[in-house]
């Protein structure tokens, strides 16, 4: 039933986000404005209200976003108090979601089976099932919290997760968070605050509101990149690619900010400001670190034979 659910709730957000406005669609986005609301997972905003943000900028502009707040501006209704979420519905939220919430939480139902236990007797018992692997995109804890795009993706892959695990699979279903980043960067030095204090700040409320939308992810594997300790590993892989000679220093033609104090990815420019305080960037080569991944070329080709991929996705890699 829960996977039915998850199933439909995706089919409607896709018709939400898409098709022009119609009853039904207006009744669903009330639907999600009440529940929102009886949790105040989008910070007390309706949906209509909520401020996208995508590491620390709008995406207001982007077409996607731009088409669905035109379509809920369009349709949506002022949502009624919080008081009333459920009511018109016949599902009540708070009390049914924090009741199982609190159950998974505390019987850690959604945590990564052990593949090898030991028994008393010294045995080892070995899993015969199958695994699953289901990663989400890490998102990056800006100030502004979730945005819509957030619990969209992430409800797709949370049902895939529910079902493997129906179907007597062994579920290993992360989260963690992408939490280097240049707003947090400039937050600290225009406030002075140190970037660890606003980036953990960040991160307990990302995690408070993905919690409180009910995704079956195992928090015992929760990483973020800014942990020491997972930095010690990405410092450990880049010897190892060194020692090999996959990694060496190159002039490289690159995007200068001199206001930000760094180079930007092409994304990150728009005609020739950053997108991040639309400061000035020139092109102007500077010595970097380059990895060798052209010599790995022909064996990621060979790596996409048989994969079920978008084709515009096989194109890219």
């Amino acid at each position: 039933m829960k996977f039915l659910l998850a199933t439909i709730m995706i089919a409607q957000l896709a018709s939400a986000f898409r098709a022009p406005a119609t009853t039904s669609t207006r009744r669903f986005i009330q639907s999600q404005n009440k529940r929102a609301a009886a949790f105040g997972v989008l910070n007390g905003e309706s949906l209509t209200q909520q401020k996208y943000s995508h590491h620390g900028s709008s995406l207001r502009q982007h077409p996607f976003v731009s088409s669905t707040r035109r379509h809920m501006s369009d349709t949506v209704e002022e949502a009624p108090p919080a008081a009333a979420a459920g009511a018109s519905t016949g599902y009540p939220f708070a009390s049914v979601e924090t009741k199982w919430q609190a159950y998974w939480k505390e019987n850690n139902t959604f945590k990564t089976p052990e593949r090898r236990t030991t028994n008393e007797d010294g045995t080892v018992t070995k899993s015969n099932n199958k695994k699953k692997y289901v990663l989400d995109m890490f998102p990056y804890p800006s100030g502004a919290g979730l945005h819509v795009g957030h619990p969209e993706g992430y409800t797709a892959s949370d049902v895939m997760s529910r079902y493997w695990r129906m179907t007597s699979h062994d579920v290993l279903h992360p989260i963690g968070w992408d939490s280097f980043g240049l707003p947090a960067e400039q937050f600290a030095i225009q406030t002075g605050t140190h970037p660890e204090a606003t980036t953990k700040k960040n991160i307990a409320n990302f995690k408070r509101q993905l919690q409180m939308l009910g995704f079956s992810y195992d928090w015992e594997k929760e990483v973020a990149t800014t942990d020491v300790e997972y930095v010690k590993w990405t410092q450990w892989i880049f010897l190892q690619l060194y020692k090999k000679g996959l990694a060496n220093q190159s002039e490289v033609s690159v995007n200068w900010c001199p206001a930000l104090g760094t180079v930007l990815s092409n994304e990150e420019v728009i005609n020739g400001l950053s997108e991040r305080g639309d400061h000035p960037v020139t092109r102007l080569p500077l010595r970097q670190w380059v990895l060798k991944i052209t010599e790995y070329a022909d064996r990621l080709e060979q790596g996409l034979e048989g994969l079920d991929w978008p084709s515009g996705t096989m194109t890219a890699q």
